[in-house]
């Protein structure tokens, strides 16, 4: 994990490589969407299948989903989000129904890269097994944080809820910076 760097949006960055650190700061957005609007109630289940044809990711990537399925719910009451990495600073993931073992995915991107995010205090309480993810166990509400399919272009913070068993993209939150001020 990297470390905060100590400096956000409105501050002025003092180098050019402190600039292109993503923080907490600048993923602050007071129009996101919040954990409390799509409460979920916690379930004890006990563990599905894996539906393999759920998904093609659920054939493909069979071994760590089952993996994850037997840790049990994580996210929105009876389901488990599931992170697995795919190089360095880059994750990919998956929600799976711990009920029917149908595996869900988001339509907008399938990898996150994290390369330049330096965001662990964002969000302080929600669960965080990877660093660019963030949900609750009570909550539908996903967020994922980063460059989505590896486009530094598109940085910022993605907010899904879990509707219908589908992760609809309700809020995003893209990362500008101003770095002309910045020092080489």
């Amino acid at each position: 994990m990297l470390p905060t760097m100590g400096f956000g949006q409105n501050d002025g960055p003092t180098s050019a490589g402190e600039c292109r650190f993503i923080t907490a700061a600048d993923l602050s957005d007071p129009n996101a969407p919040a954990f409390g609007r799509y409460p979920s109630t916690t379930e004890v289940v006990s563990h599905a299948k894996l539906d393999l044809r759920s998904n093609p990711i659920a054939k493909t990537y069979r071994t760590v989903l089952r993996l994850e399925i037997g840790k049990g719910p994580n996210y929105a009451g009876h389901y488990r989000v599931a992170i697995w990495g795919c190089g360095i600073s880059c994750a990919m993931f998956a929600v799976v129904n711990l009920k029917t073992g149908r595996v869900i995915t988001a339509r907008e991107f399938k990898t996150v890269l994290g390369s330049d995010l330096a965001a662990d205090d964002f969000l302080p309480g929600a669960a965080s097994e990877g660093w660019g993810f963030r949900y609750k166990a009570d909550s539908a509400l996903l967020i994922v944080l980063g460059a989505p399919d590896e486009d530094e272009s598109r940085e910022g913070a993605y907010y899904f809820a879990l509707q219908g068993e589908r992760l609809r993209l309700i809020h995003s939150t893209r990362v500008k910076k101003n770095c002309k001020n910045a020092k080489p």
